[in-house]
């Protein structure tokens, strides 16, 4: 079995569990994204005068799906407003052919999405901080400078405009007026609560990576019990094989000597049957009679049988002889010979 199958499947594991890895100092896309929606996010809340709800912003490392729960219940909509409009976009990173270029596509969505705004726009100040949060955006897109606190580090908060009529306020400007109109502090603690709680895709892909590992070593500790099992049930395999040829190859030989024991043992009674009927021939044939002896024609008819009834008393004794000693030759020759494995090879199973 070649060994070398059970180790590319532990690789195959390791690697499917493995998270890319980017260069040193060169943050991943979701990475680059989760800063840049940080930094507007948090603008957007200074902007609105909820500078309160800029803690509540999940900005995890890569974790756009908790930055994106975080945000969902807060009372500006910037998640159905902002958020998701511009993330929605299928078509925003079409051609782009690297890192930079996506993240100026993005910063370039999120800028023109806060200028369509039209109290923004009549407003000098909102449009000063939006030019501040654009800068900074693209510095980060372009030279990798972290955006950090626009609007609260470099300009004054924005006052509240509540009141400002209805029909010159834009989609945005309406929710944010409606959200200041209708929050109350018990509302806006539970929003924040709410927004710190982790969404359904946060928890998946926190308990997907928290699995991951332990899964990865299980399916490799059980690929090594395989493998070995594999190797042991090979070489009992193997030791069996070799104890039966080695069986086959003694009954092989045991037979063959058993088929010669027992030819000679027929070519034995062969000759002393020929032995036999050489003497009954000789017995009916004129036999010389010794020289004191009379002849053939001087025996009486008396004395004649007389010979011929001791001839064939041999004869017949010869032949008792042989009808006893032949079923124990056969028998001797036909039965098996028990193998003796060698020591050498004797292994325990």
């Amino acid at each position: 079995m070649n060994y070398r199958l059970p180790l590319v499947f532990l690789l195959l594991l390791t690697a499917a569990q493995a998270r890319a890895q980017t260069p040193l100092g060169q943050p991943t896309l979701d990475e680059s994204k989760v800063q840049i929606w940080c930094a507007a996010l948090r603008w957007v809340y200074d902007d609105g005068g909820h500078p309160a709800l800029k803690p509540t912003v999940a900005c995890q490392p890569g974790n756009l799906q908790a930055l994106a729960a975080s945000i969902r219940a807060d009372s500006l909509k910037v998640y159905s407003l902002l958020y998701a409009p511009i993330e929605a976009k299928t078509g925003l990173y079409t051609g782009k052919k690297d890192n930079p270029a996506r993240l100026q596509a993005l910063v370039k969505a999120i800028v023109q999405k806060l200028k369509a705004s039209p109290a923004r726009r009549r407003d000098p100040a909102r449009m000063q901080r939006l030019a501040a949060l654009e800068k900074a955006l693209t510095d980060y897109a372009t030279a990798g400078t972290p955006p950090g606190e626009v609007a609260a580090a470099m300009l004054p908060e924005v006052a509240d405009t509540a009141l400002a009529p209805a029909a010159a306020l834009g989609a945005a400007e309406a929710a944010e007026a409606e959200g200041r109109a209708t929050e109350s502090a018990p509302a806006a603690a539970a929003a924040r609560s709410a927004a710190q709680a982790p969404g359904p895709g946060a928890q998946a892909v926190s308990l997907f990576e928290r699995l991951a590992t332990p899964l990865a070593l299980i399916l490799s500790t059980l690929a090594l019990v395989i493998f070995a099992v594999q190797r042991i049930s090979m070489a009992r395999w193997s030791r069996q094989q070799r104890r039966e040829t080695l069986a086959a190859r003694q009954a092989a030989t045991a037979a063959t000597a058993a088929a010669e024991g027992t030819h000679a043992a027929v070519a034995d009674t062969a000759a002393r049957l020929q032995r036999a009927e050489a003497l009954v021939r000789a017995a009916t044939a004129a036999a010389p009679a010794p020289a004191v002896a009379p002849s053939a024609a001087e025996l009486s008819p008396a004395q004649r049988l007389e010979v011929e009834r001791l001839v064939s008393q041999r004869v017949d004794e010869e032949l008792r002889w042989l009808r006893q000693q032949l079923p124990a030759l056969l028998a001797e020759a036909a039965a098996p010979i028990a193998p003796d494995e060698p020591p050498g090879l004797t292994v325990a199973p």
